[in-house]
């Protein structure tokens, strides 16, 4: 019999990750956490405006922070409400419209009886989000002791600095995230196919390389795609419609494109960061160079560098821009076609194969494993079943499906067996240093 999850459930979970936890806070109860997760869950549920809820709480012991920290004027502050107000639905659903999980979060603690209050809102949490959703490189400061957020209907997902403690999925109960991008075949697939050949490179940077030379700058447009595709599916996810990506090097066998286009501005944004990042290093070290022998550093060189930091900023805007384009090409049905190097070539693609696989191999690790699940292709939809069946006949392929509750899937033909990896890592976690890893098993 399947178990379905419960904010009970999930309560339980992080009381015992925050009790095994190094925070300096006092680690509240797993009653407090019970009534925290019920209520935001709940919340969840409703509307406002004919609108879902999207909230973001910290629980946040507010009086031991002061607003003093002006070593960075971006830095978040706390800013309390007067009188307190109580943590209830109705309330969260009302201050939810004032507090878009990009620009603030709701600032929640207890009292002696341990009854929750809203004391007051969090400003300047754009950060913590853009660097999540790798829009900034520079991880800010984020105070609190967990950050719980409702990212849609029954969907809780709970977090420790910028490590995922568990997310509570409708009924599932989530506590690992595959790092598909790092390991396994997802990644191979993606190193293999997005690498280019030494003298394209060469042509790009303006000089001539070693063959391990090459290997980096390779190493290095590996992460800027990894970044560009989970940057497209969280902006897929955003929308709540669902969508999907299918990247490919055949465009036409077994697929009817309504909307040919060729879009490459994410493979130029890639490239130019990659030139202007290595023109950056190269006037750097050149700079060095003077300041070691105590010599004046010409003005052509200081201009140079600073024109140069220019172009690194504009291919970083060249990337936000052209990632907002592509994602929003979900929006239409059908899928987006794309080459292993990220470029467009048409949306509103429809899969015509119909063979289905016997089973589909779900693994919860990011390496292919003994232990995976075979589920019946036919208990999903028709957008992961369309992408079983296209994978299963050309294994050269790799898809994504984004469903309209937010999961996001990676689908991937291994030796002849359909395999699907389930709330895979797209967001920039970072493992928290506050929470020891488990001794391994016996």
């Amino acid at each position: 019999m399947v178990k379905h999850f419960t904010p009970e459930d999930l309560a339980s979970f992080v009381h015992t990750e925050l009790q095994r936890s190094k925070i300096k806070e006092v680690k509240p109860s797993e009653s407090i956490l019970k009534e925290l997760f019920n209520t935001l869950y709940y919340t969840s549920l409703q509307t406002e405006e004919g609108q879902f809820i999207k909230v973001t709480v910290t629980l946040f012991d507010h009086a031991d922070f002061e607003n003093k920290d002006l070593s960075k004027h971006d830095n978040p502050g706390f800013f309390a409400f007067d009188p307190k107000i109580e943590f209830s639905i109705k309330n969260l659903v009302k201050l939810s419209k004032a507090a878009d999980p990009w620009s603030s979060s709701l600032s929640v603690y207890y009292d002696d009886s341990e009854k929750l209050f809203i004391y007051g809102m969090i400003d300047q949490t754009i950060h913590y989000q853009s660097y999540l959703n790798y829009e900034e490189e520079e991880k800010p400061l984020y105070p609190g002791i967990i950050q719980a957020m409702i990212n849609g209907i029954g969907i809780l997902n709970v977090m420790l600095d910028y490590h995922p403690i568990a997310t509570l999925n409708q009924h599932s109960l989530v506590k690992l995230y595959p790092n598909v991008f790092e390991y396994g075949p997802v990644s191979e697939f993606i190193s293999e196919n997005a690498a280019y050949k030494k003298a394209f490179i060469e042509k790009k940077v303006g000089h001539s390389l070693t063959a391990e030379d090459a290997e980096i700058y390779n190493e290095i447009i590996f992460e800027y795609v990894i970044q560009a595709i989970s940057r497209i599916l969280l902006r897929i996810k955003n929308y709540s419609h669902g969508g999907a990506i299918l990247i490919t090097k055949n465009f036409n066998a077994d697929l009817t494109t309504k909307y040919h286009l060729e879009y490459d501005r994410i493979q130029s944004a890639i490239l130019h960061t990659l030139t202007s990042v290595t023109d950056n290093d190269l006037l750097l070290n050149e700079i060095k160079s003077y300041k070691k022998k105590a010599k004046d550093i010409p003005a052509v060189l200081h201009d140079e560098y600073k024109e140069n930091e220019l172009d690194i900023d504009n291919s970083y805007n060249e990337m936000i821009g052209a990632v907002r384009f592509v994602s929003s090409l979900s929006c239409v049905d059908g899928l987006v076609l794309m080459s292993p190097h990220l470029e467009v070539k048409g949306f509103g693609a429809v899969i015509n194969e119909k063979e289905l696989p016997e089973y589909i191999a779900v693994s919860k690790s990011s390496k292919p494993s003994a232990q995976r699940l075979k589920i019946d292709p036919k208990h999903f939809g028709t957008r992961h079943q369309s992408m079983f069946s296209y994978c299963l006949k050309h294994p050269d392929s790799l898809g994504f499906v984004v469903s309209q509750d937010g999961e996001i899937r990676a689908i991937k033909n291994v030796e002849g067996e359909v395999m699907m990896w389930e709330n895979i890592k797209v967001y920039q976690f970072e493992r928290s240093n506050k929470i020891p890893k488990l001794p391994p098993r016996k």
